[in-house]
Formats: C-alpha cells, sequence, structure tokens
C-alpha cells in the first residue's frame, strides 16, 4: 500500500541522489579557474602547445561531463516532481474523501502539493542544493590567497545576512498578502459563477465594492513586501557586484606586491562568482523556500490512511443493520446541537419516514444516515462499522444518496451517474430506468453523453436532480436515502416516483424518505418526528398514520418544535 509517507521518503531518496549529483557538479565547476591557473602559469611561461591541447582536452571533457550531471539533476527533480504530484495529489484526494475532510482541509492539502511540486521543478532547487558547497570555493579562494579569501568570505557573510533580513521582514507580510489574495479571489470565483443571479439580485455595485474592499488588504500587503525585498535584494546585488571589484582591487595590488600570480586573480574571479551565485540566489528565492518548507511540513503530518472495509470479507454478504446511538451533531458554525437522536435501528428492507418542519434537522438525519458526514458523538453504523466507512470504501457504496441539492461534477450525464467508474452505457440506462428518468435524460442534446458543466450548470434543476436521482440507484444499493425527492414534482411525475420507491422496496432495499409530503409515508414502516433537532416521536408507520391524521404530520411537528423551544426560553 502507497501511503503519503512512503510517497514523501521516496521522494528525499530522489532528492539526496539530486544532491550527490550537485557534489560531483561543484566540484567539476573548478576546472575553469584551474584551466586558468594553468593557462597562466605553465602555457604561456613554457609555450607549450602541447601542454594547451591537453587542458583543453581536459577542461571540454569537464564542461561536457558538467552539462550531462546538470541534465541529469534537473531530470531526477522534475520527474520526482511530477510523479510526487500524480501519485500523491490522487493520494490525497482519496484519503481525505474517505476521511470525510473539511473542504478547506482539502483545499490547503492541494495547495500545499502544488507548492512542493513547483518547487522540486524550479531553479530554486538547485540553488538549495548548491548552497551546501560554498565552503568548496571559498576554501580554495583561501588556498589562492588569504587575503582574497578574506574578501570572499566577507561578501558571503554579508549576502547571508540579507537572506535572513529578507525572511524576518517579508515572512509577515506575506502572510497577510496570502490570506488576503485567497479571500479575494474566493470572492471572486464566487460571484463570476453566479454572475447572471447576482446581476439580477442587484448585487453589481455592492460585490464590486466588496471584492475591492479585499483586494485592497491583499494590495497593500503585497506592496509592501514587494518593496521590502527589491530593497534587500539590491543590496544583495550591491555586496556581489562590489565584492567583485574589491576582489579585482586587492587582487591588483597583491599582482603587483608579486604576492600572487595573474592567472590566480582571475581564477579568484571565477571561484568569487560560483561561491556568491548560490548565496544570491537564495536571498531572491527566499519566499519560494518559505512556502515549500510549511507545504512539506504539512504533506508530512497528513493524517494515517483512512482504515475501508471491504464490501465483503468472506463471511456473507451486506446485510443493511442500521443503527444509531446516542447521536449528537453540530455544525462547525453552531454552539447548539444540529440534531440529537438517542437510539434507531433500522433492519434489513426496512424503510424509514423522517418528518417535521424546516429546520428541524430532517436533512441533517439524512446525511448522517447516507454517510455523507459523521456524528460529532455517538455511532452511526451499518453491519457494526461506521456508515461513513462503507461509503467512502474501495468497494461500491452500499447507501445510495439523494440530496435536496444535488452535487455534480464537471463531466457528462454518464459520467455522474456512473460515479466516473467504468459502468456502460446500458448499465448506466438501466440506473436512469430504475429511477424513471430515462426520458428526461435521453431527450437531452447528446442523450447521455451530454456536458454537465461545473455543479451541474448547464442543466436545468429538473435535470440536474435526474442525474442525481439515478446516480443513487445505481449499482446495487442495499439502502436508499432520499431528501425531500418531491420537491419540483407535478401530479404525474410524483405519481412515477411512487412507482419508482415501490419498485425499490419490492426488490429488497431500504428506503429512508424525509419528507414533508404524506403521500411518501405509505411506502416507510418506521416514521420519526423531529422537532428543533430532537426527536419528538417514533413509531411504526400503521401506528402514526392512525393516530395523526396524514395532513397533520408536518403541522404536529410544527407545533411541537414551538413547544419545546418555550420549553428551553423558560429553563433559561
Amino acid at each position: 500500500m502507497r501511503t503519503s509517507r512512503r510517497m514523501l521518503k521516496d521522494v528525499r531518496r530522489a532528492a539526496f541522489v539530486a544532491f550527490m549529483f550537485s557534489a560531483f557538479i561543484n566540484v567539476l565547476m573548478l576546472s575553469t579557474p584551474l584551466y586558468t591557473l594553468q593557462i597562466f602559469d605553465t602555457v604561456v611561461p613554457l609555450g607549450s602547445i602541447e601542454t594547451l591541447v591537453i587542458i583543453t582536452l581536459i577542461a571540454a571533457a569537464a564542461i561536457v561531463a558538467l552539462a550531462l550531471l546538470e541534465i541529469a539533476r534537473d531530470l531526477i527533480l522534475l520527474r520526482a516532481s511530477v510523479w510526487l504530484d500524480h501519485e500523491l495529489g490522487r493520494h490525497i484526494l482519496q484519503n481525505r474523501l474517505k476521511l470525510g475532510a473539511q473542504a478547506q482541509d482539502i483545499r490547503d492539502d492541494a495547495r500545499a502539493l502544488e507548492q512542493f511540486h513547483a518547487f522540486l521543478a524550479s531553479p530554486a532547487a538547485s540553488i538549495v542544493l548548491d548552497a551546501p558547497f560554498v565552503p568548496l570555493f571559498l576554501l580554495a579562494l583561501f588556498a589562492l590567497n588569504p587575503v582574497i579569501g578574506s574578501v570572499a568570505l566577507a561578501a558571503a557573510g554579508l549576502l547571508a545576512v540579507a537572506a535572513v533580513m529578507q525572511t524576518l521582514l517579508t515572512s509577515r507580510l506575506q502572510k497577510e498578502s496570502a490570506r488576503a489574495h485567497e479571500r479575494s479571489e474566493k470572492w471572486w470565483r464566487t460571484v463570476a459563477s453566479n454572475g447572471q443571479l447576482a446581476g439580477a439580485f442587484g448585487l453589481v455595485n455592492g460585490v464590486s465594492a466588496q471584492w475591492e474592499h479585499y483586494n485592497r488588504s491583499h494590495v497593500g500587503a503585497a506592496y509592501s513586501q514587494g518593496k521590502r525585498s527589491s530593497i534587500i535584494k539590491s543590496f544583495a546585488r550591491s555586496v556581489r557586484i562590489g565584492s567583485q571589484i574589491a576582489l579585482y582591487g586587492f587582487g591588483a595590488w597583491l599582482v603587483v606586491d608579486n604576492a600572487m600570480a595573474p592567472g590566480a586573480l582571475v581564477a579568484s574571479a571565477i571561484l568569487l562568482g560560483r561561491a556568491l551565485a548560490p548565496l544570491e540566489g537564495l536571498v531572491g528565492s527566499v519566499k519560494s523556500i518559505r512556502n515549500v518548507m510549511a507545504a512539506y511540513g504539512r504533506l508530512k503530518s497528513l493524517p494515517e490512511d483512512a482504515d475501508v472495509p471491504a464490501l465483503s470479507d468472506g463471511g456473507g454478504a451486506l446485510r443493511g443493520d442500521i443503527s444509531l446511538h446516542d447521536i449528537t451533531y453540530y455544525y462547525p458554525t453552531r454552539k447548539t446541537p444540529a440534531l440529537r437522536v438517542p437510539s434507531l435501528d433500522l433492519q434489513p428492507g426496512q424503510s424509514l419516514g423522517i418528518v417535521g418542519p424546516n429546520g428541524s434537522g430532517k436533512s441533517t438525519l439524512a446525511a448522517l444516515l447516507a454517510g455523507a458526514m459523521g456524528p460529532t458523538t455517538g455511532s452511526a453504523s451499518l453491519d457494526g462499522l461506521p456508515i461513513t466507512k462503507w461509503q467512502r470504501g474501495d468497494c461500491e457504496a452500499p447507501v445510495g444518496y439523494f440530496a435536496d441539492e444535488p452535487l455534480l461534477l464537471d463531466g457528462t450525464v454518464h459520467e455522474n451517474i456512473a460515479r466516473f467508474g467504468d459502468l456502460s452505457l446500458l448499465s448506466v440506462a438501466r440506473a436512469a430506468m430504475r429511477a424513471g428518468v430515462h426520458e428526461t435524460l435521453q431527450a437531452l442534446q447528446a442523450g447521455y453523453d451530454t456536458p454537465v458543466g461545473h455543479a451541474g450548470s448547464l442543466l436545468s434543476l429538473r435535470e440536474r436532480r435526474a442525474v442525481a436521482f439515478a446516480r443513487a440507484v445505481s449499482g446495487n444499493p442495499r439502502i436508499v436515502v432520499l431528501d425531500e425527492p418531491e420537491i419540483g414534482l407535478d401530479g404525474a411525475s410524483m405519481k412515477r416516483l411512487m412507482r419508482v420507491l415501490e419498485n425499490l422496496k419490492s426488490e429488497g432495499v431500504g428506503l429512508v424518505i424525509a419528507t414533508q409530503d404524506p403521500k411518501l409515508l405509505s411506502l416507510v414502516d418506521k416514521i420519526v418526528v423531529l422537532a428543533g433537532g430532537t426527536v419528538q416521536s417514533m413509531s411504526n408507520a400503521a401506528d402514526f398514520v392512525r393516530t395523526t391524521a396524514p395532513l397533520k404530520i408536518v403541522e404536529a411537528a410544527a407545533e411541537a418544535s414551538i413547544e419545546a423551544q418555550r420549553g428551553s426560553y423558560a429553563g433559561s
């Protein structure tokens, strides 16, 4: 099994190999100053053409080897980058979905992977790999002359100080700019994806003014950061140029004083440029290095791989027993629980009706039974294992879920019904027929090959719900959860829905129907009445309908909700 930590370990191995290549590259970089020394100290004084030819061939071979090693190092980093982006990207998305992670966590993981992937393939990675070999060139400069070595060491120290200054002076501004930019971009995308509605709602001036307010924070922080970075990079460039001038000045003085050969001066200039290049590069790459360190830290701390069950472990097929015990669920933005259920059990093939007024917790309970989210406390299990694990397993989801707001992904109708799997067109059409929506989908411009667009934007609400319903019954679900399936249906469509649900029930499929339509309650075996997020009553459907007039079910739940709120006010 390939885990995120193993993948990062593989990338570290590749980075170590690239580092070893960098060692040979930097050693071969000494060939140019050595060649210069030999020209001035051996070839010119002796006038030996044979020596010139030999050392030129050696230098040429070193340069060819250097080029090949650089190509190999860059390809190692590039392949590691591309491989990690593909393999770890898929693993993160798959594992996060299995764990039921929040959308923001998935986006942050994707951003961290993108930053790490981009860094490995960028010149900044080579700069980081070359930086540890700066002392090699400084030692070579000291070997040529201590004065020249001291000049180089002082310049290297100043560039290191510039890199530290870049980190200290721009770190906070970079974070502020990134947060503000993300907020303004999110606002822009939200408005742009709903542009027609925003215009129809009269939001044109308001949303543009709000975006300007968000973007102003980003622009201000980005400008301050850019200004400081520009000053520090100019300082670093001045240090490099100044050190070259100082080297030539001191070198000329030493040559005149016969303390240094002219060839050593030229070699020193080449060595100085090579010693200072990675340090100056670090000053300009502080932002990307800081980002990649944070990204690597996030990728390294990814949660453990999800432990999901197989549909069958050899001991028999899935039975379909659902059990809820001491359920409490809190939405992240609420202090009070959105739902509390002491206990609820459904036998295989049994059907449940969930009724109550708007805001009573019907959709929340349906989502918990469908495994769309897990309870804050308590347990929601299917055959003894959490429903969320079954739904996120490597097998076919045993629970089909038809939410009140259908989720469609960019692709075709076929792909969405097949859950982007390998279902044939015939299997997809059978699922649509089973859901009673084949005629609706077949009437689309390209039938099942019709693109749905981002979030189903190219389809009408009726067509989106048809695709979502067909997906819910696709395959062989043991339970189908429907959240207010009657929305938007006329009389004929409602009769067709009733026939579809009756057929599903006759096949032994358990039904969970959250509804405000009393007609659908004739299909269920148990009824739960919710009010204010709590269970007001739970009984067999026959007893419930006998004691409560069907048309009064929702009104009774609403009255129970009002009484519950009055009781909470009185208690407070």
